[in-house]
């Protein structure tokens, strides 16, 4: 791979010339390497990763066209030392909220559930009885540390609880405990 530092005629220029070489541009230097070869067998999780980036940068394209968004993946970038909003709006794809339980040993457990650098907007509980239906809806409070948690009885997570959080994209999530 060679990095054209001062060379007028190819610096900025980007795309394939001839069936082996390649330009690229990679933060303002152009970049000239080997044609990429495609890969020959691929194991499902490879398959399955390079599906959901797939996913990802669609969804970051589409999100991206709404100024708002923009701006809000733009501070985050800057907050996160990412390079541009796109990155910012990949990452923020790639990372789905986790839930985090402690056993308070009184019949009932404690649920926490976050998005590592990104705002979670709204947390609410699907309670679900044994058949799957659901039976009860409950909001989630935010805590003084950021954090949606709140506690369930023994019962109810036997029977199945779905935490449905909506993160500052406006993505849906569902979480089943």
């Amino acid at each position: 791979m060679a990095t054209v530092r001062t060379n007028p005629i190819v610096s900025g220029l980007s795309g394939m010339l001839g069936q082996t070489i390649v330009f690229k541009n990679l933060r303002g230097k152009t970049i000239m390497a080997n044609r990429p070869s495609p890969p020959q067998k691929q194991s499902e999780q490879q398959k399955t990763n390079r599906s959901k980036f797939r996913d990802a940068s669609r969804w970051a394209h589409l999100i991206l066209r709404d100024p708002a968004k923009k701006e809000y993946y733009q501070k985050k970038a800057k907050k996160l030392k990412l390079p541009n909003a796109y990155t910012a709006a990949i990452t923020d794809y790639m990372r789905k909220p986790k839930v985090m339980t402690f056993d308070n040993y009184n019949n009932s457990i404690t649920c926490t559930v976050s998005k590592k650098n990104f705002e979670l907007k709204k947390a609410e509980l699907l309670i679900t009885m044994a058949t799957g239906d659901i039976k009860e809806t409950r909001a989630v409070i935010k805590d003084a540390c950021n954090e949606w948690t709140f506690r369930l009885s023994k019962e109810e997570l036997r029977n199945g609880v779905i935490i449905r959080v909506t993160d500052d994209a406006g993505s849906i999530f569902h979480l089943r405990i």
